[in-house]
């Protein structure tokens, strides 16, 4: 395949029990989350995976487009997590979590993590993560955990002002990477993740801090119609953003952040 992803491949790089151990690789489709979700419907495994070369309505956090030319890992994961509502935001966590250090581990990218999304190399976007769920009452009954990365994808390819907040894998480490493998790290440490994902959240908060690019300097988040100066302090156990405002700590459970303001440290 032209991504230089096909199922054999992913099979023949995985190191799982479970997740990515069913999947459905495409080379086009509109969305992998849609796909993923009528997989859900048909009663798809649990850590069954769908992927696609190329998405032509890729979307993104907030019902925003989000680029998906040839070259990106477009991924969506299935999964049943025996959570609550209130606990859905690790979800998310652990998908960035995963996706941050699997990409690390395959390509030496310096790979870091913006609440409540993102995957940066510097100050500039490689990746991001969104999470749709099924509820049933409190609890959650299914969910579709999806990642998209810019891994083969040369600068050129950014179109307009994209081109001065996107980077890819590529342009961070001067030469190409195999699809499959970057996968399939991904999964690894998704499911080497899951427990604590389930459980209290404490491993996962852990390991989102060594990658935080966030913490410790001063933001400015979007929060409902409000714009909040703060500075930030890290996640929470559920996912939220953890800052000081006004001498006092906070969590935040939604929000965007508009402005960074970094400090020395």
């Amino acid at each position: 395949m032209a991504s230089g992803l096909s199922a054999e491949l992913l099979q023949h790089e995985l190191r799982t029990s479970l997740f990515g151990r069913a999947a459905r690789v495409l080379q086009e489709t509109d969305s992998t989350i849609d796909l993923a979700r009528e997989w859900v419907r048909e009663g798809g495994p649990e850590g069954g995976v769908v992927i696609a070369a190329r998405q032509r309505k890729g979307r993104g956090r907030l019902g925003r487009q989000w680029l998906s030319p040839m070259g990106g890992l477009w991924m969506s994961v299935i999964a049943r997590p025996p959570l609550q509502i209130a606990a859905a935001g690790r979800l998310g966590v652990g998908m960035a979590v995963a996706g941050a250090e699997g990409a690390r581990e395959a390509t030496d990218a310096a790979v870091g993590l913006k609440w409540p999304n993102d995957l940066v190399i510097g100050e500039k976007k490689v990746g991001g993560v969104l999470v749709e769920t099924e509820v049933v009452g409190d609890r959650i009954a299914a969910a579709v955990l999806s990642l998209g990365l810019n891994v083969n994808i040369p600068s050129a390819a950014f179109g307009g002002g994209v081109r001065d907040t996107a980077i890819s894998l590529l342009a961070a480490t001067g030469r190409e990477h195999s699809i499959a493998a970057v996968a399939a790290r991904i999964l690894e440490r998704l499911e080497a993740l899951w427990p604590s994902m389930m459980e209290s959240g404490t491993e996962l908060r852990q390991r989102w801090g060594k990658l935080d690019a966030l913490c410790g300097h001063e933001l400015e988040v979007a929060v409902g119609d409000q714009m909040v100066q703060c500075l930030a302090m890290g996640i929470g156990l559920g996912g939220e953003l953890a800052l000081v405002v006004n001498g006092e700590a906070r969590l935040v459970t939604a929000g965007e952040v508009r402005s960074v303001r970094r400090r020395l440290r």
